[in-house]
């Protein structure tokens, strides 16, 4: 992490169901740390360990209470600002299930969000994951949908322009997804972190993002580890396409 923090990028993305599982002590430590570091961690990504369900026979309302409560509160008190909602195997329909009423389950659950972001004062992000990697919500167009049909201003879209090649999903989904609040670029094809001449259209993606007025932060995500040389690559290649007030 000390590298990473010194490498000139604007934040760090940290995992919160990791940060959920420490223990008091462990978690003031972390903090310390981070202020240590001088580190802002305005995003949490992996929202939610996989064995806490939000489909299937398995769910418990109260569980996703008991953890989103006490989550966004740690989340909260080291400066986030916004929560991914990922969570491919927590929200995957389990086989044979009823898709319908895991559609159900997937909108109660999409409330109690609502609910604990209003408390902690956060918003939350959907984030889309091609079919093979999660059997719910797999397109940007989709994940834009149900905060709309349920009106849920706490919950917008964190559109991963990886798995949208991998799915064949458009760019231009993006330009008409509504609540966009983040997003995340890579390489498809490698699973690694951008870099110049990679055959991803950066330039595209932050076209769209610049004709829509986006404020909101642009991740870099990699399968595996990475080296330090590589994640200033990939911030030189995204920031050379960056207007000049970034």
């Amino acid at each position: 992490m000390p590298e990473i923090a010194g490498a000139g990028f604007d934040y760090l993305e940290l995992s919160l169901s990791e940060i959920a599982a420490l223990s008091a002590g462990e978690f003031g430590e972390l903090s310390e740390y981070l202020k240590y570091m001088n580190a802002d961690t305005p995003v949490f990504s992996d929202m939610l360990p996989g064995k806490l369900r939000v489909t299937g026979p398995d769910v418990s309302a109260q569980a996703q209470h008991e953890y989103l409560k006490t989550a966004f509160e740690r989340a909260k008190a080291l400066g986030a600002e916004l929560i991914v909602f990922d969570a491919a195997a927590a929200r995957n329909v389990p086989s044979g299930y009823d898709f319908s009423l895991a559609r159900r389950q997937l909108g109660n659950f999409m409330r109690i969000l609502q609910g604990h972001a209003a408390d902690a004062k956060l918003r939350v992000a959907v984030r889309n994951y091609r079919r093979a990697e999660c059997n719910l919500i797999n397109t940007v167009s989709e994940a834009a949908l149900l905060p709309a049909l349920l009106m849920l201003d706490r919950i917008g879209i964190a559109a991963d322009t990886v798995q949208m090649a991998l799915s064949s999903e458009p760019l231009d989904s993006i330009e008409r997804a509504g609540m966009l609040m983040h997003v995340y670029v890579g390489n498809a094809l490698t699973r690694r972190l951008p870099s110049a001449g990679d055959g991803e259209d950066y330039p595209r993606i932050i076209q769209i993002l610049r004709e829509q007025s986006y404020s909101g932060r642009v991740s870099c995500i990699c399968r595996d580890d990475f080296s330090l040389q590589e994640a200033a690559a990939a911030l030189d290649c995204l920031r050379a396409m960056m207007p000049p007030e970034h």
